[in-house]
């Protein structure tokens, strides 16, 4: 039961029930009352009307001397107490004095409370009403029978009602359609709710039936969407952009992981090669130190593989990354050509500086990676005597970093991929001087990191710039 209750379509059901039963149960209560009103006032009309054919008939068989006088009350008393033949009223009052059940009664009594006409169908016990010397009428409903009581200011009171069984039965077995119908209906617009729950969660199922297809490693796995623009095909949308996302993450991963393999193994494979040359024979110290030598250069690019992989993994660790403080790029700058410098003179590069005040907040060990980074390739790749300019400046777009170089520039096949890890094009990247493959992914990483963006443009040269805000 409580896995049930837990499930949205019949939290949404249970909903949708309880408010259509108040809606379905307002209207026929409404329905029931403006129907009972209804009968209630055709009753007191009738009693009205058939009050006012009494005295006209009271006074129609012994007509007033002058027909356009008033009767006075004394005369009304006295009519009242001798009305006259059943035969001189019309038919439809003769139940007034031949008695009988049903019907329309009437009574009339004086201020001293004595009767002055009591009909023989009325009730056994009729009282008259209590006093009321303002004139007013008041309408009682008692046991089965609905009446009209009134006191006039002379004194005269009277009651006139009739018997409501008839009408309560009707009420009754209306009320009872009433709530059959109501129940039918109610009955039926569960259903229809059930129905547009699981119509309106379907996609949300599909979705879900997906996204475990895709947990389970399906990666092509996509959602369908019907486009019909509505809440569940924007989140349609939105999941299979992340699905994409996901997949392109995990499939650089693989191929990441692929390519760290591939470049630590060749290391290996050399450290396991060289020893196992050095242990089969005894030799000289002079080859015995060629191979260590070769050993050591084997491990030294292990270990800068490792090292660059460790600074990815951190840069990709939001956690990881330490708290931006004010610095100057053109400082980090600065103290990275510096260091640079042996490496420029021994290509017989040129290294120009424009190095202007270029203030932001980041880390200043990452940022000076960058322009490291981005220096040790200018300086390799270009032929000797090229000229290498290393600028920053402040601009309407933020803190710009730039380094280019004047060499033969890179192939447009490998520009999209330049960024990416491991990769290498003829003219872009190569394995002299110890280089991994992975400083411009460490570049463009740490860059993005600091919520900054960097491209590159090769014509004649090759050009990168790094904007921070």
């Amino acid at each position: 039961m409580k896995l049930l209750f837990q499930s949205v379509r019949w939290r949404l059901l249970l909903w949708y029930a309880l408010i259509l039963l108040c809606l379905i149960a307002g209207l026929c209560l409404l329905a029931f009352r403006l129907t009972s009103n209804d009968r209630t006032f055709q009753i007191d009309r009738e009693i009205r009307g058939f009050q006012g054919t009494f005295f006209r008939a009271l006074f129609a068989s012994r007509p007033l001397p002058n027909k356009n006088d008033l009767p006075s009350f004394d005369e009304i008393r006295d009519r009242l107490r001798n009305p006259g033949e059943v035969s001189s009223f019309p038919p439809e009052l003769h139940a007034l004095f031949e008695g009988g059940n049903g019907g329309i009664y009437l009574a009339f009594w004086d201020s001293d409370g004595s009767p002055l006409f009591i009909s023989a169908n009325a009730p056994a016990k009729l009282c008259p009403p209590k006093p009321n010397n303002d004139g007013s009428t008041q309408y009682i409903e008692k046991f089965n029978r609905r009446e009209h009581h009134r006191t006039n200011p002379t004194g005269i009171s009277s009651i006139v009602g009739r018997d409501i069984s008839e009408e309560k039965k009707e009420l009754r077995n209306t009320g009872l359609l009433l709530a059959l119908g109501g129940g039918v209906l109610w009955l039926a617009g569960l259903g229809g709710g059930w129905w547009l729950a699981g119509r309106a969660l379907k996609p949300i199922d599909t979705i879900g039936r997906t996204a475990s297809r895709i947990a389970a490693g399906n990666l092509d796995e996509r959602i369908q969407i019907a486009n019909t623009d509505n809440e569940l095909d924007r989140l349609g949308h939105v999941l299979n952009d992340t699905f994409e996302r996901l997949s392109a993450a995990i499939e650089r991963q693989k191929r990441f992981t692929a390519d760290a393999s591939h470049e630590l193994r060749t290391p290996v494979t050399i450290i396991l090669s060289e020893t196992q040359r050095a242990l089969k024979r005894e030799r000289e110290p002079e080859q015995y130190r060629e191979i260590l030598g070769n050993c050591r250069t084997a491990a030294e690019r292990m270990r800068a593989l490792v090292e660059s992989l460790l600074v990815l993994a951190r840069q990709d660790l939001p956690a990881s990354r330490t708290e931006p403080v004010a610095c100057d790029l053109a400082d980090i700058a600065t103290g990275v050509a510096d260091l640079l410098q042996p490496l420029a003179d021994e290509h017989s590069i040129t290294v120009k500086r424009e190095l202007s005040p270029a203030p932001l907040k980041g880390d200043p060990h990452s940022l000076a990676m960058v322009v490291q980074n981005l220096l040790s390739n200018a300086l390799v790749h270009p032929p000797s005597g090229s000229t290498v300019v290393l600028k920053t400046s402040v601009n309407g777009d933020g803190t710009v970093l730039e380094v280019s170089d004047n060499g033969p520039g890179i192939a447009a096949e490998h520009l999209p991929r330049l960024f990416d890890r491991f990769y290498r094009g003829d003219s872009a990247r190569g394995q002299i001087n110890g280089h991994t493959g992975l400083g411009l992914a460490i570049a463009k990483t740490i860059v993005e990191n600091h919520g900054g963006r960097i491209e590159v443009t090769s014509d004649k040269g090759t050009s990168f710039r790094a904007v921070f805000p």
